[in-house]
Order: C-alpha cells, then sequence, then structure tokens
C-alpha cells in the first residue's frame, strides 16, 4: 500500500498517528504511534472502536450518529474531524483500496510550546520582581552613598575649619614664649596655662571627631530595649536638679535595635533639654506614637527655644549655642546615629516657646550586611 502522491509520509519518522484502513473500515496499516498510546495492538480491528478507546468516544458518536454511509466516510470525507489529540486528515490510498488516516500533531505541538512561553513569562516575570527589588537596593544604597559623601564632606570641612582655631592659638602662645621680650613669669606661665587649655581643646574636638566617624557603623547586635526603662536609667545618670521635671509617658513601646547608639541618642536630647533650660522650673516630656514603619519618638522642652533662622546650625559638627560649652558634637552625633540606623530626626521650635526633638525610629532594625544596610 501506498499513500497518495500529494502526501508523502515517512509512517517511522511521523510524530502522529498514520493509519491504513481498508474497505471494510478496519486497520490494515499502523506507524505504531497508535499501539503505544493505548498499549493494545490496532491492526484488524475497527478504526472506531479505537478512536473510543483514545478518549474520543463521545465526539465520535456524535459525527456518525445516523449515519447511512460508513462511518468513517462521514467523519474523514472533509478531513476537518477533530480528536483531543490532534487534527486528522483522511487521504485516499494511491491504489484506490481504503484510505489513510493521518494525525497532525501541530496542536499538541503548539499547546507544548504555549506551555513552555508560560513558563518562560512566569520565569521573566519572577526575574522582573528580583530586578525590582535590587533596584530598590540599588536606589536605596545610592541614596546611603550620597548620604554618606554629604556627611564626609561635612566632616572634612568642620575638621579642617574648626580645629584650625584651636591651633592657631597654640602657635600664638608659642610664638609669644619664644619672644626675647616675653621674659616675664607671669606672662610666660599665663601663655603656657592657655597652650595647655588650648591643646586640650583640640584633644577634646579630635575625640569628637572620632565618635563622629565611628556613629555611623551599624552592628547586629539587637535586643528588645523598653524605651521607658531604659530612659528612666538615662534620667536617673543625668541626675537632673531639682527645678527640672522629666515626664515619661506611660505607653512608650518596646523596641528591637542597638542598645548603645539608641541610648546614646536620648542621652544627649535630654541633656541638652536640661543644660538650655529656661531659669524657672523647666518640664520635659518624653512621648512616641506609632508613625507606621517607624516610632516616632519625641522630646519636648519648655526651654527658650531655637529661632528659625539657627536651626540649620544646630545639626554641624563643633557647632555650639554657647562658646565654651563642650565640643558641639551633640545634634550633629544625634543626627548620624538616627540616619545610620534608617531614621530621620526633625527640630520643631520656635525663639521663646520650647523646642520638640521627634525622632523618627525603625521599628524593624537595619543591620550591617558587609558595609550597607540591609531591612
Amino acid at each position: 500500500m501506498a499513500l497518495s502522491p500529494t502526501l508523502a509520509v515517512d509512517l517511522a519518522a511521523w510524530p502522529g498517528v498514520v493509519l491504513h484502513i481498508d474497505a471494510a473500515g478496519k486497520v490494515s496499516a499502523s506507524n505504531g504511534q497508535l499501539e503505544a498510546r493505548l498499549g493494545a495492538p490496532v491492526i484488524g480491528r475497527p478504526v472506531l472502536d479505537l478512536l473510543d478507546a483514545d478518549s474520543s468516544a463521545a465526539k465520535w458518536r456524535r459525527i456518525v450518529g445516523g449515519a447511512t454511509r460508513p462511518a468513517w466516510e462521514l467523519i474523514f470525507g472533509t478531513g476537518e474531524a477533530l480528536l483531543e489529540t490532534g487534527a486528522y486528515s483522511a487521504i485516499p490510498a494511491s491504489d484506490g483500496d481504503g484510505f489513510w488516516l493521518v494525525e497532525h500533531p501541530t496542536p499538541r505541538r503548539l499547546t507544548a510550546l504555549a506551555g513552555e512561553v508560560t513558563t518562560i513569562n512566569t520565569e521573566l516575570a519572577a526575574t522582573q520582581r528580583r530586578l525590582v527589588v535590587e533596584q530598590g537596593r540599588l536606589a536605596h544604597a545610592l541614596r546611603e552613598l550620597e548620604r554618606s559623601n554629604a556627611a564626609l564632606d561635612e566632616f572634612a570641612h568642620a575638621v579642617s575649619h574648626d580645629l584650625k582655631a584651636p591651633l592657631r592659638g597654640i602657635r600664638q602662645r608659642v610664638d609669644a614664649l619664644l619672644d626675647p621680650a616675653a621674659s616675664e613669669p607671669d606672662r610666660r606661665a599665663a601663655d603656657l596655662t592657655r597652650t595647655r587649655e588650648l591643646a586640650e581643646r583640640m584633644r577634646q574636638m579630635i575625640d569628637a571627631a572620632l565618635a563622629y566617624a565611628r556613629a555611623g557603623r551599624v552592628s547586629d547586635r539587637i535586643e528588645a530595649i523598653d524605651i521607658g526603662a531604659l530612659l528612666r536609667d538615662v534620667v536617673d545618670y543625668l541626675a537632673p536638679p531639682a527645678e527640672v521635671t522629666v515626664d515619661l509617658a506611660p505607653d512608650l513601646p518596646t523596641i528591637e535595635t542597638e542598645r548603645v547608639p539608641f541610648e546614646q541618642v536620648f542621652r544627649n536630647l535630654l541633656s541638652n533639654a536640661i543644660t538650655y533650660r529656661r531659669e524657672a522650673a523647666a518640664r520635659i516630656a518624653v512621648t512616641a506614637a506609632d508613625a507606621g514603619a517607624r516610632w516616632e519618638l519625641v522630646v519636648a522642652d519648655n526651654g527658650p527655644g531655637i529661632p528659625e533662622s539657627q536651626q540649620p546650625q544646630v545639626w554641624r559638627l563643633f557647632h555650639t549655642s554657647r562658646p565654651g560649652d563642650g565640643t558641639g558634637l551633640g545634634l550633629a552625633l544625634v543626627k548620624r546615629i538616627v540616619e545610620s540606623h534608617g531614621g530621620e530626626i526633625e527640630l520643631r521650635s520656635t525663639a521663646g516657646s520650647g523646642a520638640a526633638f521627634h525622632v523618627y525610629w525603625p521599628k524593624h532594625p537595619a543591620r550591617a550586611t558587609g558595609g550597607s544596610l540591609e531591612r
């Protein structure tokens, strides 16, 4: 038997079912695909029984129901009948003996291809989500880098500018001591005393600069901290005078973070509120509010306040509002610690009406990962 000259088919290589159906409607030849699918021989069996066994009984019975001609002529006469596994064509045998039933597996291949495309699309979507996450991390890292660079510029300016003042004073006193005319013992003693004071001031500023530089580090020493208990210890440590009242809200939360830098922030804020109080009775209040991903912790006082024009300067390294009042590290250190832990700090104040420092501290701690922050 031979196929129609219009369709050359290599039976062994054809990926779908190929059957020869004789005039009686039985299978007389097969390429083995249907046997493999059914797990049974097909030669000599009626084709409709085999197609029923191939999970298409209802479909085939509907097509051939009420036929007056042979069923396979109704089914395959147009070459449009479909099975679940693909489209079949009926091709007359070239010798006129029956016809060839050829399954076209294109739909099956398209289904498989569609599945592959779906899988690829799923993988692409997952990759896209990962890229979005990585882009977010890169954007965060870039912001951190920009912030660090700005802080480094400020640090370099402060060190180069503010450390020169005591250095100039030391040089002037040394020049005076080297002056042959400056032979009076009292004057020499005064110059030496002032030189020592300036050297000590310079040492303090260098220590402050080192503390500021180290304040940006974040470690993995995370613990649960009862803020109320911690602040009570801080107030006891600061030992404010009797005219100062410190009110701690009863609902201060417990937070997971690093104890030492967190304590540094509030020790500095409370110390400043005590130091720069009014002469009359001073009142300091610490409150907390839920701000979504952060806690809003507020240290407010009824002190003299800070004029709006001076507020940008309070965050500068070595800035002091009163000459001789420490190194001016406090608020610069506070800001650096808060920001390095993923938080923010705001000053809200007007002259004569007190000051309120709003600290927004993350509920989920920032962790060190090779020098960067990860939340």
